[in-house]
């Protein structure tokens, strides 16, 4: 085997055992403008758009992170505490569990005229032609609203009052630093923020399919997000029977078909009743003919169904089925193609009942 083979192959495992579903909005991203996409991963529609090569550089950055926190540490010239009295990086969340987030630690001898407050540590690294642009603006929030609203969910929810930012440039290792006074403004959006996002059950609006973010993304991310398809997983965070609970602690979801709390395992693999949330439907809903087992839709002049598994009848498809369909446009002559085989053979599909289909399970 080729040199670069193996490391395509390392690439290629490395992307494999991502987990792409996180379990909670982080406040690494709430400063996001995009709101369908922060809406889109929280219930697990969006493919990664990461392969191997970048999940290396993320981890790289992580790496330097670290390394500058140790650095901090063995010197001695400021105090630091990078984890709890467990040895766990400092957490915290809001709403329930769902927004939450974790931090670089805390730092203090670092303000002569104060040199027992404490303030947020909060490192990145960034590759050399975005430092220079850092040092140039001299202003961290300007430079990234995304890491603004972040430093600011932290000190709100720790109640800290100042953030020590530290970037450091990944070609030659140049540190740049500041110091960030609190805004409780910031936190009160961010929080409102998340509760909206969290209580929704449609993705708002987003990128235009000309967008340039677009450009670098899968085909299947860019038809999920722009509503062309329907997700790849199906899973309960996508299904209309579940809901996010912001009232009790632990990130809880739970099914209201079931009436049971779900683990997260139970989420990502979802069940034979999935029924997708109607606003990831790429036609039209129509309220007047759905049930609790039976979700209605028209696409043309197609009317047809999304139904839970002991539903399967003439143009009443499982939620696999749909999003196989849904590739096709919900072309008339496709969906009769499952119909024709239950009728005739009292079978499924089997071939469209994969959960996922970016992970076949054999």
């Amino acid at each position: 085997m080729l040199s670069a083979s193996i490391f395509n192959r390392i690439d290629e495992v490395i992307s494999e055992q991502n987990d792409r579903n996180r379990g909670h909005m982080g406040f690494s991203g709430i400063g996001d403008d995009d709101e369908r996409k922060i809406w889109l991963n929280f219930h697990w529609c969006l493919s990664s758009s990461f392969d191997g090569r970048m999940l290396r550089l993320f981890d790289l950055g992580n790496r330097i992170e670290d390394q500058v926190v140790d650095y901090i540490k063995s010197t001695n010239v400021i105090g630091v505490s990078p984890v709890d009295k467990d040895g766990k990086q400092y957490r915290a969340s809001a709403l329930g569990g769902h927004f939450s987030g974790s931090c670089d630690g805390f730092v203090r001898k670092v303000l002569p005229e104060a040199m027992e407050e404490v303030l947020l540590l909060e490192v990145k690294s960034a590759n050399d032609k975005r430092f220079k642009e850092l040092c140039k603006l001299a202003d961290y929030q300007g430079w990234s609203k995304t890491y603004q609203w972040q430093i600011h969910s932290y000190m709100g929810i720790f109640g800290v009052k100042k953030t020590l930012a530290v970037v450091v440039n990944k070609n030659n290792s140049e540190i740049y630093s500041e110091i960030i006074d609190y805004n409780p403004e910031i936190w009160d959006q961010a929080q409102e923020k998340a509760k909206r996002i969290i209580a929704s059950d449609a993705p708002g609006d987003g990128m235009n399919e000309k967008d340039w973010r677009l450009k670098n993304e899968s085909s299947v991310y860019r038809d999920v997000y722009l509503g062309k398809r329907l997700p790849a997983s199906v899973n309960c965070r996508n299904c209309k029977s579940s809901k996010a609970i912001t009232e009790s602690n632990g990130a809880v979801w739970r099914c209201f078909r079931f009436g049971k709390n779900l683990t997260l395992d139970d989420q990502r693999n979802g069940c034979k009743d999935h029924l997708w949330m109607p606003a990831l439907v790429p036609a039209d809903h129509l309220p007047e003919k759905s049930t609790e087992d039976k979700i209605a839709y028209q696409s043309g002049i197609v009317v047809f169904f999304n139904t839970v598994s002991k539903g399967l009848d003439k143009q009443s498809f499982s939620s696999p089925e749909l999003r196989e369909l849904s590739k096709a446009n919900f072309d008339p002559d496709l969906m009769m193609g499952p119909n024709h085989i239950r009728e005739n053979f009292d079978a499924e599909f089997v071939a469209v009942h994969v959960m996922d289909e970016d992970r076949i399970p054999f």
